[in-house]
This record gives structure tokens, sequence and C-alpha cells, in this order.
């Protein structure tokens, strides 16, 4: 199956043609095309290195390709690409952040869903194999405070291009079902309180931070746990894994959950 890229600048480009193309670990699927407009060097250089043909447009990639990947690193240029996509009836790995508007996200999916099309992407590091462990710790009454690094000020649409990570990972870890959000800003820092009503999710973001750091606190104290942040290869792990299989790995709802949850956070914090 040819695969296509859209979008150079992203180290997550690099991840897929290394898993796919260069370590070959899925044989039968190759990334063929790609489109990298937002960085014509980053483009050329993994044309070079990873044989791919480089496009003069999105829909010269999508044309010739079977399954597509966006990773621009602005969420907000997913949408347009995605619907492009999601419209030539091909399947989709839409890459971090999903969107940077919930109404958009919800078009995305609701289009997707409709029309019976394969789609996946958003953070990877939800699927950290450490997180299972984290889990496992969580119990009624408990509160799972969420550390990582964002930057509310960042070139790349600000707090979404890596707030993403910890919103995700808070509805992996305690469901999509949340009651309210409140959030504030305190200098580059950002804090959010995700209420579930028998439990919350605490979410900490400075630009700062080193790695993904997990508090847990219960009935019996508190517990620190910090994943092996492994995520280069469960994009496209992924992606393939949904190809050849036909079973996306969440439903369609989650992704735009992740956005919904993103939003308000922005709102609440002023951002």
């Amino acid at each position: 199956m040819n695969i296509g890229l859209i979008g150079a600048e992203n180290s997550h480009a690099e991840h897929f043609c290394k898993v796919i193309n260069g370590e070959k670990k899925h044989p039968g699927f190759v990334i063929t095309h790609i489109y990298g407009g937002d960085d014509t060097t980053a483009c050329d250089r993994l044309c070079a290195e990873y044989n791919l043909t480089c496009c003069a447009s999105e829909e010269d990639v999508i044309a010739k390709c079977d399954a597509l990947v966006i990773t621009y690193r602005k969420g907000s240029q997913h949408y347009a690409p995605a619907m492009k996509v999601l419209r030539a009836g091909k399947p989709l790995f839409n890459d971090k952040p999903f969107a940077t508007d919930y109404s958009q996200a919800l078009e995305i999916a609701s289009y997707a869903r409709e029309n019976n099309l394969l789609l996946c992407g958003g953070s990877s590091t939800k699927d950290l194999s450490g997180l299972a462990d984290v889990k496992d710790k969580i119990t009624p009454g408990s509160t799972v405070v969420i550390s990582h690094s964002a930057d509310p000020n960042s070139v790349y649409d600000g707090y979404w291009f890596y707030g993403i990570h910890t919103a995700e990972v808070c509805l992996k870890l305690l469901g999509c079902d949340f009651k309210s959000v409140s959030a504030f800003k305190n200098g580059s820092s950002v804090v959010a309180s995700v209420d579930y009503g028998d439990k919350r999710g605490v979410i900490v973001n400075t630009p700062d931070s080193s790695g993904l750091i997990f508090t847990v606190v219960g009935p019996d104290g508190a517990e620190t746990l910090r994943p092996v942040m492994d995520y280069q290869s469960i994009g496209p792990d992924q992606f393939v894994k949904m190809l050849q299989t036909g079973v996306m790995p969440y439903d369609y709802a989650f992704y735009a959950e992740g956005i919904r949850l993103m939003g308000l956070i922005v709102e609440g914090a002023g951002l």
C-alpha cells in the first residue's frame, strides 16, 4: 500500500519515514509521496533519504496514494487537508493536534463516521506503554496530576501544539465524560482541573517541564510515575495496524473530545 505525507517540517514526518521505509518494519506498506510546502528543505531531505517523490500540492499527493498522513505542526492547518483526504475516500492519520477548533474536529470525525472511513491520529503520548501502570493506580476518589511541557507562546498555535498531549492523556486515563473544566494561566504555566465527579484530573503545563510525569493521589497517599517516552513508532505502527485490520484504535468521537477539552482549557485560561 502506498502512503503519502502531507507536511515535512514536523519530526513526526521523519518518524513515519524511518519506521516504514527505513526500518521496513511493515512489509507491503511504503511511503512513496510527500507534499512539503511547510518546509521545502526538510521535504527535499526526506525525499533524498527515504526515496520519496515530492508533490506540488496536497491534492497531488492525495491522488497518488492509497492512505495519507497529515503532520503539519499547526493544528489550525489540519482541517482543510483532512477533509480533502476523507472526501477522496481514503484512510487518514491526522497528527496532533487534530485541529484547533472543536467544530472542525467534530466535522472531520462525523464525516469519517458517516462514510465509514478509517481515521486515527492525535497525540501518540496517550499510547505510551507505561500508561497502563498509571491507569491501574486510579480508583474512585483519585486525583491524577499530569505534568508535561507546553508553551502558550509557541509559534505553532501557542498552547495547542503541546497542550494536546496532556489533554488526550487525561481522556485516555479518566474518560471523555468529564463534568466541568476550570483553568488558569500563571506566567507561562497553564493549570487545568478536569472534574469527573468521582475523580479529578489536574493538568500542569510549563514550557520547561522535563518529560511526562504523573502523580496519582488516593486514600493511601500519593505515588509518582514517569513513563518512558517511547512514542516514535507508536503513530506509524498504529496507522499500519488500522490499515491491515480495518479496526480503528479509538472511536471517532475521542479525537473530537480531545479538541473540546483543549478548547475549554484555552478559554478558561484566557489563552
